[in-house]
This record gives structure tokens, sequence and C-alpha cells, in this order.
């Protein structure tokens, strides 16, 4: 039987629903600075999935703003996510409950490697009560490189010292199995969000793809315990 120590989620897109978060963040934004952009096209092609220097790239090159408008724009829309969590609350991925219950009866520690900043994963644990469910969360602004470089998931496997052998992730994004791939850990479940693998990246980067976290419950319970 195979051994398992410890689960490590991502939050964004996996554990939480925060992608239409984004989007309509994306779009106050736009509105608030008078952008005249097709923002659910751009969302979906240039912006999700990508990292600030990309985004900042393509927002200079179709609207002609400045750098230091640019950075305007990108607090601008995290302050408009944030303002829509504290006031609709977010959605949880389905079956990340059901999940997280399983692996607490089974003793098994659980984590978050987050590229987000500590005061945006701090703001949607709380608004979904998420975050007493977790023996360890690293952000993004609490590691020395973000994803893909494997700093984050090396540096949980540390907190742990776990043995990676005995570790899965869990992760909907390229950039972040393509972390959990430099840090040597095997067991990389992939369950797609909004934006798809290509199938040879699929191939090279997730050890397996799931549909929902209910199956990924199913698969470990049927082949670790």
């Amino acid at each position: 039987m195979n051994k398992l120590d410890l689960v490590i989620f991502d939050m964004d897109g996996l554990l939480l629903d925060t992608e239409t978060i984004s989007l309509k963040a994306w779009k106050k934004t736009f509105k608030n600075y008078n952008i005249d952009i097709d923002v659910e096209k751009l969302f979906f092609t240039k912006i999700l999935g990508s990292n600030e220097t990309s985004i900042k790239n393509t927002m200079m090159e179709l609207s002609k703003i400045s750098e230091e408008t640019f950075y305007d724009i990108i607090n601008n829309q995290i302050e408009e996510a944030f303002n829509i969590v504290r006031k609709d609350g977010i959605n949880i991925k389905k079956g990340a409950i059901e999940l997280i219950n399983f692996l607490n009866d089974k003793k098994i520690k659980k984590a978050i490697a987050s590229s987000s900043i500590r005061k945006k994963v701090d703001l949607y644990l709380d608004k979904t009560n998420l975050k007493k469910e977790f023996d360890y969360i690293l952000c993004g602004d609490e590691a020395e490189r973000p994803k893909p470089y494997p700093d984050l998931y090396n540096n949980v496997c540390c907190y742990f010292n776990n043995d990676k052998n005995n570790v899965i992730i869990l992760e909907d994004s390229k950039n972040g199995l393509l972390s959990a791939k430099n840090a040597l850990i095997e067991k990389r479940f992939y369950i797609p969000d909004l934006l798809l693998l290509s199938e040879e990246d699929e191939k090279e980067l997730s050890y397996k793809k799931f549909n929902d976290l209910i199956e990924v419950r199913d698969y470990i319970k049927s082949n670790f315990f």
C-alpha cells in the first residue's frame, strides 16, 4: 500500500473559485480607468495564469498606458477583488470540504502553497472558514521565488520534514505543476479550472488528472488506505 503523509493544496482555482472573482474585479477596474478592452477575451487569453510582467506587457501594448498607471491599475484590481469577497464571499470548489474531512479522519497533514500574497490568502480563507483546517500555509510573498520555481513546495516539505515520495500536491495550473515538478515531487495531481493545459503539458507535468476534488478523495481512499 502506498504511504501518504502530506497533501499540499494550491488555493486559487483549486481550493477556491477565485478566477470568477478576478474576472469581475478586472471588469470593474477597467471601467474605473476608462480602459476600453474586451475584458473576457483578454482575461481568458492573456491574464489568466500569467504573471505580473506578462500582464503588464499585454496591457501596455493594448491600451498604451504608462508603467506607473499599470501599477495603479494592479493595486485597484486587487482592492476590487477584496471588496467583492468581503461583500459577497467566495465559493469553495466542489469536493474540497469532502476531501478535507477525509484527510482529517485519516490524520493526514494538510498545507497550502499559494503564489498569492498573505493578505489575500488570509482574507479568502477567513471568509470561507477554511484557515483552521490547514496545518501550515505558505504564501507567495513569503518565499524567495514564486511558482514555477520550486521554493514554495520545497519550503512546505521542509517544514514537515517529509519524504517527498509520501506527498501529494493538488494544482490547477501549469506554473503550479511545474513548481512541484521542479521540487521533485512525483505525485502531482492536476484538477483543471478555467485554463486547460495542452495535452503535451498535461502528460509532462501531471501524475494524474481529475475532474474535481471528490475524485481526488476517492482515488486516495482506494490507493492509499
